[in-house]
């Protein structure tokens, strides 16, 4: 009916009690009844010897008379009692219950031995002459010579044991009934204090399980109603407390998750505690749920990041130190940044490790420091000639008039290319910064673009002699993207195969369909390029042959801007060559 442990328990407590005190009272009343009963017996048994004594304290000492028998056995069965008449010697001369001449010497009899000492002797014990328990008094008779006999007198325990069985089932029913009503007493005093405190268990096991809303209801007035307006405090305290601490753990997560730098924290046993994602993919590992709670050493295999937390949690000071670290087959660069967490006494607690992968700035930094110096080397060429010309010109007023054209067109000539080393760089950076949209415009058929760029590249081609052939589609093959964009993809493609192309050499240019992709391929028969730097060839400044590119001219950033626009537009860019062979560039564009 209950399942509360708890109400089987008070209720357990009220009714052990309320037995042993029933138990006990009972006890305690029999042993008085009893004590009553015998005491009883005991008066009336003296009352009755002391009559008896008076009746035939005188006789025992005499011959027996002939109807002394008789009128013992009248007497007895007038008050109920035994009587029997003893000589000194022990012999029974009268007894009004059996024939005295059939019974033994009653000289030995406890009670008659008592009675020789005290006023009456008494004892309680089973009488082998009338087969029954017996309670017996006797009392001596004392003459000038001594002792001439005994009196004697006893009843059946039977009657009192029937009495005390009456007063035993009377006391035993009214104990009943008082346990019964004890119990029911204890029922509801255990349903009263169990009810408020299983309200607050349920409360409490719901609260535990999430449910922050849950309070335990009124229990009166008493110290339970004061514990349930507590707990509901308590509750509402807590409740409080959780949203707010989930609120503060959605912020934090929030945060972290959106950091592109790495945050981990372990405890004052290097046990991670939190992780983010940032962390988990810069060192590699599976998972925040995954290694949350074990050790930082077996989590992570590098042992670079435990040593700088263990120096940090052992020496509690900042440790901050620059990696290498393997990822996906390449080497990262990762800024460490340990802090340790102090407890109230200073001692380190633990330490949050902050990692910042700065492969890609460092990059950066290699790829910028190498512009400025490229471009800084490309710009003083034109720069130093032009200056020398000049110069040659201003110091030689005489100077010949075709030398002196001969030299205003070399210094044009290098104008126009530090013009277009400007140009393109300018370009480059616009791409770079995603300043121009390569994607914008309308969609074009590419043979147009194309064949502009043919058109403006065929004298330079002539000059230098190299044969251009070209192979068409015969449909059109629409793109979405800018003419400029799709004009210096062409036109950068054509001038690299050009200038690398030896005189009496050709480039074959092919512009077709090939599935769901427009293919502009441009093949030169120049020295051709080595598998290793093929990557390599798309980098600013970056030339293959760099005594003969720089003779053939060209700013180094061509290609560069190829690259950009053809990602710029969706595309990709193939290569494909090696020494001595030629090399052919393979864009291929969506077709719109």
């Amino acid at each position: 009916m209950f399942r509360a442990s708890l109400f089987w328990k008070i209720f357990g407590s009220f009714v052990a009690l309320i037995l042993l005190t029933a138990v006990l009272a009972g006890w305690i009343a029999s042993r008085r009844v009893i004590d009553d009963a015998e005491l009883q017996t005991d008066l009336a048994l003296r009352t009755r010897i002391d009559l008896l004594y008076e009746l035939y304290a005188g006789l025992v000492s005499k011959p027996v008379a002939g109807d002394l028998q008789e009128r013992v056995r009248r007497l007895g069965e007038q008050a109920d009692t035994r009587i029997t008449l003893i000589r000194a010697d022990g012999s029974v001369i009268a007894d009004s219950d059996k024939d005295p001449a059939g019974m033994d010497n009653h000289g030995t009899r406890p009670e008659v031995l008592q009675s020789l000492e005290a006023d009456v002797g008494r004892s309680k014990r089973f009488s082998d002459t009338v087969q029954m328990p017996m309670v017996y008094m006797a009392r001596a008779v004392r003459g000038p010579r001594g002792v001439d006999g005994y009196v004697r007198c006893s009843i059946p325990l039977v009657d009192l044991e029937n009495r005390l069985a009456g007063l035993r089932n009377t006391v035993l029913g009214a104990a009943s009934v008082a346990v019964l009503i004890g119990l029911i007493g204890a029922l509801i005093a255990a349903r009263r204090l169990s009810r408020p405190l299983r309200s607050m268990r349920d409360a409490a096991i719901a609260i535990a399980g999430g449910d922050y809303e849950r309070r335990v209801q009124s229990a009166g007035g008493d110290e339970l109603g004061d514990l349930g307006g507590a707990f509901n405090d308590m509750a509402s305290k807590l409740e409080r407390e959780i949203t707010t601490i989930r609120r503060d753990q959605r912020e934090v997560r929030a945060i972290l998750g959106g950091m592109v730098e790495g945050v981990l924290a372990v405890d004052d046993g290097e046990r991670i505690v939190m992780v983010n994602d940032a962390a988990c993919r810069i060192l590699g590992l599976s998972g925040a749920n995954d290694v949350r709670g074990r050790p930082i050493w077996e989590a992570l295999r590098l042992s670079q990041v435990p040593d700088t937390l263990s120096r940090a949690v052992r020496r509690g000071e900042v440790q901050s130190v620059v990696l290498s670290l393997p990822a996906d087959g390449r080497e990262q660069t990762i800024r460490l940044h340990v802090s340790p967490l102090l407890g109230e006494t200073g001692e380190a607690r633990g330490a949050v490790l902050v990692l910042d992968d700065i492969t890609e700035r460092r990059r950066l930094e290699e790829i910028r420091r190498d512009f400025i110096a490229n471009a800084s080397h490309e710009l003083k060429t034109p720069v130093a000639s032009i200056r020398g010309m000049a110069e040659t010109v201003i110091d030689d007023p005489e100077m010949d008039v075709n030398l002196r054209r001969s030299f205003l067109d070399r210094i044009l000539r290098q104008s126009h290319r530090l013009g277009d080393l400007v140009e393109e760089m300018l370009a480059l950076s616009r791409l770079e910064s995603r300043s121009d949209d390569a994607k914008g415009g309308e969609t074009q058929d590419l043979r147009d673009p194309v064949s502009e760029v043919l058109d403006d590249r065929e004298v330079q081609a002539q000059e230098l002699g190299v044969t251009v052939y070209t192979e068409i589609a015969s449909t059109p093959l629409p793109v979405r993207a800018q003419t400029e964009a799709l004009r210096r993809i062409a036109g950068n493609l054509l001038d690299n195969a050009i200038q690398y192309t030896p005189r009496g050499g050709r480039v074959d240019i092919r512009l077709q369909l090939v599935g769901r992709d427009v293919v502009l391929e441009v093949q030169d028969t120049g020295p051709g390029i080595p598998a290793d730097k093929h990557d390599r060839v798309f980098e600013r400044f970056y030339r293959v042959d760099e005594g003969r590119s720089r003779g053939a001219g060209g700013t180094g950033l061509g290609l560069a801007i190829v690259k950009h626009l053809v990602i710029g537009l969706g595309g990709r860019i193939e290569l494909e060559s090696l020494p001595g062979s030629g090399s052919t560039f393979r864009v291929l564009l969506p077709a719109a």
